[in-house]
């Protein structure tokens, strides 16, 4: 009864505070405690910027009025950042060389010198123009970067929020260990051969801009609504499933989703560029709650359809930064976001990391989130070889796919087997093995036969590969003697 008492009292505050003129524009960052799954989806919905929440808690952006107006219930609040204006003034003041984060211009010029550098695995274009005219740069990295190989292709965006600093961050060290280890470090070389990466760090450069020269605690982009106000948030703008739960209808809320789905140059950027690449998986880096988010995120209680396949994934992923992985919407739901439409729409195997413990953490602090982040994003390029086969633009890469990624899509998809698209993939792959068994032996070559025979001393995944691999041998064999006689 108490809870339920608690309940009733947060929906009347919600109306409070989104009926009430705010004294001050003073944002903080606030902590309720015992509060409510439902309390939170009501916040989500009415717009309220919500920064972190779990079983019986949320961390919400708020002004003063609405920091009284929570006060006076009975769960716990505290003031986690009391002036989130000064708190952006404060980290932009503590920067300096070697700890201090990108700008668009900065990422920018980086990423040309990098083009300059390294020309032979690596482009930049734009795919598309911001409200305010700023270009949208896509970096490829591939070993022919200006061919669209049948390879696994792989997109890691950032910076969809503006104030979100750091998601620049990890795609930008991601490129920079993938280039300078080219050549040097086997594993790296393997992938930038095999693999098409594209990065787009910069979603929001306007948004992005914005936060951090006028030292605003901006989240949105820069669009002028029809009222005057500015800003539509992009994760509430994607079209597959826009306008539902967690995204507001109010122009001048953090969450606000914008007209209509896909209003926004950049959401449109995005969804033509993915729906012309058919990415087999991808990222999108958010800040703060250290989580590995995946679909669905527009509703509770709904399954998607490879729910086994991502929790796998997801939970392989979170071994490298001890995250917690579990369901978009497990947190709140939140329609129209990015994971949703690269999934429902573009069958993408995709994921949001949410980077820190803080939106924009201390400069020093960058460097060992990139090193705690950077190895789970080489293990999604990866596995877009492997977990990827399942997606449409990762089943026509199976007669291309490189034996190591091969043999280990055998072992990546076998524990899933018992569903039917995993298991015609398994089959299409171990027939391409075994064709290529056969021409490398019919050329004086063993290389493939030696890595199955390998990995099935040790993999039983592996031994039907290896099986049908020396039945085909034997059936050449027997249909080139008969040629012959």
């Amino acid at each position: 009864m108490k809870r339920f008492l608690v309940a009733v009292l947060f929906f009347g505050v919600i109306g409070f505070c989104l009926a009430s003129e705010p004294l001050t524009t003073t944002k903080s960052l606030v902590r309720l405690e015992g509060v409510t799954h439902a309390t939170i989806v009501a916040m989500a919905d009415k717009g309220f910027d919500i920064a972190r929440a779990g079983f019986d808690f949320v961390e919400v952006v708020l002004n003063q009025d609405q920091i009284k107006a929570f006060a006076k219930l009975s769960p716990k609040s505290s003031v986690l950042i009391t002036d989130l204006d000064k708190y952006v003034s404060d980290v932009l003041a503590s920067q300096k060389a070697g700890a201090q984060y990108f700008t668009y211009d900065t990422m920018t010029q980086t990423l040309k010198d990098y083009v300059n550098k390294y020309p032979n695995i690596c482009k930049l274009n734009s795919i598309g123009k911001s409200c305010e005219g700023r270009d949208i740069w896509a970096f490829k990295i591939s070993k022919n970067p200006t061919v669209d190989e049948k390879e696994p292709r792989c997109l890691i965006m950032g910076d969809h929020h503006a104030r979100e600093w750091i998601s620049v961050e990890v795609p930008m060290a991601t490129i920079k260990m993938l280039l300078e280890g080219y050549g040097k470090d086997e594993r790296l070389t393997r992938l930038v051969d095999t693999r098409e990466c594209y990065f787009v760090p910069m979603v929001n450069p306007d948004g992005m801009t914005y936060s951090q020269t006028k030292e605003k605690f901006w989240r949105k982009n820069r669009r002028k609504n029809s009222d005057g106000t500015f800003g539509v948030d992009p994760n509430r703008n994607y079209g597959y499933k826009w306008g539902g739960a967690g995204a507001s209808t109010n122009p001048s809320d953090d969450t606000y989703r914008g007209p209509s789905g896909f209003s926004e140059p950049e959401t449109q950027a995005i969804r033509d560029f993915a729906q012309r690449m058919q990415f087999s998986a991808d990222i999108t880096f958010h800040s703060y709650a250290e989580l590995i988010l995946y679909p669905w995120s527009y509703a509770t209680g709904v399954t998607n359809p490879d729910e086994e396949l991502f929790k796998k994934f997801a939970n392989e992923l979170a071994k490298f930064n001890n995250y917690t992985a579990e369901t978009s919407s497990e947190m709140y739901p939140s329609s129209g976001d990015a994971d949703d439409f690269m999934y429902g729409v573009c069958k993408s195997l995709s994921f949001t990391f949410e980077l820190a413990k803080a939106f924009i953490p201390a400069p020093t602090e960058i460097a060992g989130i990139c090193d705690q982040n950077v190895p789970a994003v080489l293990y999604l390029i990866e596995k877009s070889g492997t977990y990827g086969l399942v997606t449409p633009g990762g089943a026509q890469n199976i007669p291309t796919l490189d034996t190591f990624s091969a043999i280990s899509a055998l072992k990546d998809l076998e524990p899933l087997s018992h569903n039917d698209i995993v298991a015609d993939r398994i089959q299409a792959t171990m027939h391409m093995l075994a064709q290529r068994v056969v021409s490398e032996e019919a050329n004086g070559e063993s290389q493939t036969l030696l890595m199955l025979q390998q990995a099935a001393s040790t993999d039983p995944s592996v031994q039907v590969a290896f099986k049908l691999a020396n039945q085909c041998r034997t059936f050449e064999k027997l249909h080139s003697g008969a040629s012959k006689n």
